[in-house]
């Protein structure tokens, strides 16, 4: 309330000096309440998925997002989160890759070993 006067802030910057608000939580809240597009929010789901098609060698989420941003268009990185995570419950979960009945088999560098 001090600080921002009961609005939520419209910058990244902003937002993370909230408790408990870092990157990913700003992201989505920037995306999903104002349409703004700054990054892409990585959660376990998207590090997964990002690692497991060759999108990226990093651990680190900011270096996971920094790697996914040119990937696609801006205008999309809100939507991004949403995909993989539900891609990754559904088809590419973390224990049990359903690999023979992805649409992506055919060009996942890990299907291979995960499914086989």
């Amino acid at each position: 309330m001090d600080v921002f006067g009961g609005e939520v802030p419209r910058t990244l910057a902003e937002l993370v000096t909230l408790p408990g608000v870092a990157r990913k939580t700003a992201n989505i809240v920037m995306s999903n309440s104002f349409g703004i597009h700054e990054g892409i929010a990585v959660d376990t789901h998207v590090t997964r998925l990002a690692y497991r098609l060759g999108l990226t060698d990093a651990k680190d989420a900011v270096k996971i997002e920094r790697d996914l941003m040119p990937l696609y268009p801006r205008e999309h990185w809100g939507e991004i989160n949403n995909m993989l995570v539900y891609f990754g419950r559904e088809v590419c979960p973390a224990r049990t890759p359903k690999c023979p009945s992805c649409e992506l088999e055919d060009i996942c560098p890990k299907c291979g070993v995960a499914g086989k």
